[in-house]
Parts: C-alpha cells; structure tokens; sequence
C-alpha cells in the first residue's frame, strides 16, 4: 500500500491493525492510544499522518521509516503540508471560560465530541472553552476551526495538554457549498449524476433519526470505505453545513436534494 502525509491513520490499521500499532509504539509511546477502542475510532478515521505525527510529536520521518519496515510503500514525492497559521487568542481580554475535562470521558471509553459540539453551539461570540486533554484534539481544532473559533494550545505536561477555544463572529462562507435543489432544472442535475452510477456502485446511508455529531461521523467513516467509482446517496434532514466544508477540503462533490421540510436527500462523489 501506497502512503504519504495525508493519508488517513485507518487506512493504515485496516492493512493490519495491530502490527502498525506495535510498530508506531517503538518509536513514541504516544501511540499506545491507538489501543483505546474510543480514541483509535475518534482519531482515526479523521486524523492524517501528518497531524498524527504533530499529536504524538514525533517527526514523519520516523514514522514513515517505521511504516516502510512493516511494508508499506512511502510516496516520497508528498511535502509535508504547509501548515496555516492561526489567529491566537488575547488573553488579556477576560471573558466568560468553561472549562471542560475530558480526560474521565476518555478513560471510560466515552467520546467527548458530542458534548464539546453542544457547549461550542451555546456560548455567545468572545467566550472560551478550555479543554482538558492528554493528547491535542487536531480534529476538533480543525472542526471548531469551520464553525469560528481561534484556538491556541499549551503543553503543560507529558500527559495534560490544554487547548483554549474562542468564539468569533465570524460565520463559515456558504458560497463554495452546494445549493439545494428546488427547480426543475436542478433536480435534473441531480437525477442525472445519480443515474451516471449502476446501482452496485451506489451506497446508502440513513442518518435521519440519529444525534448529533453522528450523522457526520457515520457518513464520514462510510465513505473511507468507498472506491472512487461509487457514489454515497445519504438520507438526511438537514443541510449539514461542517460535512460540506470538510468534502471540500477532501475534493469530494456532493448535491443536495431538499424534498420536505424535514427530508433532504444527498449524492456525495468523486468528478
């Protein structure tokens, strides 16, 4: 198997999970999370090597030397990502902080994001949420990074990492994202690049009745699974505004099918 820095961490386990575990462990003991059902499926599926690398603090170098031992092929034409910089927080502006530990979530095998997403969601533009952790959250940086928040975080030990959220004003822009379907002519877009698909090429997913941020989640994990011939045809009840931005950045196309109030079909594929 052909790796390099943007390759996601479960590509990697479903070769074979646990001798690429024992292999990352020999060079940083930080990958022993990996053996944690509930941080192997948090971080997973949603982190790249590179920012595996940046979690762990261990240099790609190492990491793919350790991988290219056990047998994968490393792409040696992929620079490392050029990494963004981030508008840090002025802390000498006080403001209302909740503080969130979820370090006990995590020892009892509990994912954290669903009530991290619901505090994100209900404090108010300049308010903070200081997150308590072991390890630093890319996804969620990167996630809470779509819906408006600076973040900055602080290694205050091996083992406790705090990374500080803010809030802005600033809304995610709706322009790059696919419009609903109301017409005619835009329902025969849809129509047509779903019959492009014979139907052993189509897979559905219904995330309907469940809760937040698992619609996300669900749709995001089937799609690792998917060849780039086949099509995801989801069915939803909202625009899900943060899946869009994030197949943007995949250079995954979807459309959108708005049947009711509260029906909203979904084609996610590949040009």
């Amino acid at each position: 198997m052909n790796i390099n820095l943007n390759t996601r961490i479960k590509a990697l386990l479903d070769v074979d999970r646990e001798k690429v575990i024992d292999s990352l462990i020999k060079i940083n003991r930080n990958f022993s999370k990996l053996r944690n059902p509930v941080l192997r499926n948090l971080l997973a599926r949603r982190v790249t090597i590179a920012e595996a690398c940046k979690i762990a603090g261990c240099s790609p170098g190492d990491f793919f030397s350790s991988m290219k031992a056990i047998g994968f092929v490393i792409d040696e034409t992929m620079k490392e990502p050029v990494i963004e910089k981030v508008n840090t927080i002025d802390f000498e502006l006080q403001t209302n902080v909740y503080e969130l530990d979820v370090r006990p979530l995590l020892s009892k095998d509990q994912d954290p994001l669903k009530e991290i997403l619901n505090l994100a969601k209900r404090i108010g533009p300049g308010e903070r949420i200081k997150i308590i952790n072991s390890f630093e959250p890319v996804p969620l940086i990167n996630l809470l990074a779509e819906k408006g928040f600076l973040h900055f975080t602080e290694v205050v030990g091996e083992k406790l990492i705090i990374t500080w959220f803010e809030k802005t004003a600033h809304k995610i822009s709706l322009t790059a994202l696919p419009a609903e379907v109301h017409d005619e002519a835009q329902q025969g877009l849809f129509d047509k690049v779903l019959s492009r698909f014979p139907a052993h090429k189509i897979k559905y997913i219904d995330v309907r009745e469940l809760e937040m941020p698992q619609p996300m989640i669900q749709i995001l994990a089937q799609l690792e699974k998917m060849n780039a011939d086949e099509l995801l045809y989801i069915y939803h009840k909202k625009v899900p505004i943060y899946l869009l931005s994030e197949l943007n950045r995949r250079g995954l196309l979807s459309l959108l099918n708005r049947k009711s109030a509260d029906e909203l079909d979904m084609l996610i594929y590949r040009s």
